[in-house]
């Protein structure tokens, strides 16, 4: 009994401290650059007329094709088999979409200029190129591009052809993700239950019943809307298993129309459907060495569903909240 109050103690020592929950405040101490960003407004897509007709500008457009046709490309049905980087079927504008340009949908609109940068989820300072074979490892559930590769330097070609007039280190307005309420995050679980209703009701007539997409007929053609789960599609490693971030990704991208300013889901549906979508009954690819991910649990992902943890919460409430006492909101 004695021991029991002591680790109960304990516990509850480390979840009222905060000392190993997700800390925002050291994390963006982690991600300080020295020198206070400029923030940029009103960013719009260069005009594509403005690419030159020289080597550059080859690989810009090459980059953009990629991006958009990825499958077509690098996916898993190309014929050369030394080209199968991606392991599905997926683009990368499944999750950036408008090929990177939409605000608030992952956006690449400046983000060559804010690398090098802190990367909690490996604990390292990591540089751009590293954080496009994060994707492909994990949302592509593929293989790393090597960094000297004509597929590499094309996508790198394009980002930085699309951040062209932002300042070194500037945070652009849009790049990010909208944020549900945090409240909602913090006082209660999501509702796969719910989310399922959500699901059929304004998902389904897109992803289908069960989440396998439209794949469009042919070789290396892709979808015409991408599978949820099922074995073609993001693995668990990926930042849409997440479901915080597939939370703020949902409610100002889904369904397809929705924007930032004109959404369609509400902050609890959007809540709910991301852990119906990615509840552990669905079928997924399996990242391979995930327990390596966010080392130093001070700044790990509070919806990290890999622990071990050293909070008082357990797994389960990581993955689906609420989370109050996971979060430390920043000082």
């Amino acid at each position: 009994m004695k021991k029991v109050s002591i680790l109960g103690t304990a516990l509850l020592f480390l979840g009222a401290s905060g000392l190993f929950a997700f800390d925002v405040g050291e994390l963006a101490k982690r991600s300080d650059h020295g020198f206070k960003p400029v923030v940029v407004k009103d960013w719009q897509a260069p005009d594509e007329k403005t690419i030159p007709n020289n080597m550059f500008g080859e690989y810009v457009r090459y980059g953009k094709a990629l991006v958009q046709e990825t499958y077509k490309y690098i996916g898993p049905e190309v014929n050369d088999p030394k080209m199968r980087y991606a392991g599905n079927n997926l683009s990368c504008n499944n999750c950036h979409l408008d090929a990177g340009t939409k605000k608030y949908s992952a956006g690449f609109m400046g983000v060559f200029a804010n690398f090098p940068q802190y990367r909690p989820r490996e604990n390292t300072i990591g540089n751009i190129e590293e954080r496009i074979n994060g994707c492909m490892q994990r949302s592509m559930n593929g293989k790393p591009l090597p960094e000297n590769s004509k597929e590499m330097k094309a996508m790198v070609s394009y980002m930085y052809w699309l951040g062209q007039g932002v300042p070194i280190g500037a945070k652009v307005e849009g790049v990010s993700l909208v944020k549900v309420d945090r409240k909602i995050i913090m006082s209660r679980a999501a509702d796969p239950i719910a989310g399922e209703k959500v699901y059929k009701e304004m998902c389904a007539s897109c992803h289908g019943d069960n989440g396998q997409g439209v794949k469009r007929e042919g070789k290396a053609m892709g979808y015409e809307f991408p599978p949820l789960w099922g074995k073609d599609t993001y693995n668990t490693g990926a930042g849409m298993f997440r479901l915080i971030k597939s939370a703020d990704w949902i409610v100002a991208n889904m369904p397809l129309g929705a924007t930032s300013d004109a959404r369609i889901l509400s902050d609890d549906q959007a809540y709910d459907v991301a852990a119906y979508m990615n509840n552990y009954d669905k079928e997924r690819p399996i990242k391979a060495n995930k327990e390596k991910d966010f080392p130093d649990a001070v700044v790990r992902a509070a919806d990290s569903d890999i622990g071990p943890y050293n909070d008082d919460k357990n797994r389960h409430q990581h993955k689906f909240g609420p989370y109050k006492g996971i979060i430390i909101p920043a000082k």
